[in-house]
């Protein structure tokens, strides 16, 4: 009941951000306005506050392996299947980068806060800055490929090394592990800004999502969902077990892993010539069946 209680929740305020949207209540304007505010100033404050309020033993690489090889992995059996079943140039390249690239940032954030608390949600903030690097890296190299667009690669791989939320990421643990103080008036302001990003974020994630010609590509979408939301965190689960990793510890990444398309992979495949309506719409299907498959995994795991 209790994780009910948590994860219903956050998928509620998705459901408003939506109906608020519908009702004419906020507008595109806001919408763009709102998430640039969040992307350039809000979440890189809540990643790097979490960061330097973490323990240093936090930062660990069998962590951080339990995320990232699972990504890897996912990326050469999603590749397998695509290839096989006839996939070729942009669905391809959106197909794969559906499997893995998930919204870590917005809601994968707001579950480990909100279920686990500050201390889950600073082992999160560590691995949410690698997992943003590996996944960004690894679509617009695989989109680039896929489509054959590749003189636009170099320069937007340059372009997330450059992201406020990697740079936060990166000044983060530079604080932590140089235990570089940071003046508490200072730090309680990041925090205060810092604190709008979850719930204004998840409005916004309701606000952008898309119901028109969902049907097109219902079956894929399906399939890719359930790589994003099953396999992918059940390959990470089994590499906690290898890696002797609690399930306290593990959580965190678990969690991370298990969310929705991000709605980048949108983005991303519009720009370097991938499948749009089926970025769009397995972003659209994944965050549906989040809240269940969420529910599912925390029980699982205990």
């Amino acid at each position: 009941m209790a994780v009910i209680e948590t994860i219903v929740p956050i998928f509620l305020i998705i459901i408003f951000g939506f109906i608020i949207k519908r009702k004419g209540l906020v507008t595109e304007v806001f919408i763009h306005e709102a998430n640039k505010f969040i992307f350039v100033v809000s979440l890189p404050f809540l990643i790097f506050t979490g960061i330097v309020k973490a323990n240093i033993a936090d930062v660990a690489l069998r962590p951080i392996l339990s995320i990232i090889l699972p990504t890897f992995i996912m990326i050469l059996l999603s590749f397998s299947i695509g290839f096989i079943t006839g996939l070729r140039k942009g669905r391809l390249g959106s197909f794969i980068q559906t499997t893995f690239h998930g919204n870590v940032s917005y809601i994968g954030l707001a579950v480990l806060f909100y279920l686990l608390g500050d201390e889950g949600f600073k082992r999160g903030s560590i691995l949410v800055g690698f997992l943003i690097l590996v996944n960004n890296t690894m679509a617009i190299a695989i989109l680039s490929w896929a489509s054959r667009k590749h003189q636009s690669m170099g320069k937007a791989l340059m372009s997330i090394i450059t992201t406020p939320v990697i740079i936060a990421t990166f000044l983060g643990l530079l604080v932590l592990y140089m235990q570089i103080p940071v003046h508490k008036i200072i730090f309680k302001s990041m925090g205060i800004v810092a604190n709008i990003a979850l719930p204004l974020a998840l409005i916004i994630i309701g606000a952008s999502m898309s119901f028109s010609g969902i049907k097109q590509t219902f079956r894929l979408s399906l399939v890719t969902s359930f790589l994003k939301l099953i396999m992918l965190p059940a390959l990470s689960l089994a590499l906690c077990k290898v890696f002797s990793i609690s399930p306290a510890e593990g959580l965190p990444g678990i969690l991370l892993l298990a969310t929705p398309t991000a709605i980048t992979s949108y983005v991303l495949a519009h720009e370097l010539g991938g499948d749009t309506h089926l970025a769009s719409n397995t972003v659209t299907l994944s965050t549906l069946l989040a809240p269940v498959i969420y529910i599912v995994w925390i029980s699982l795991i205990g």
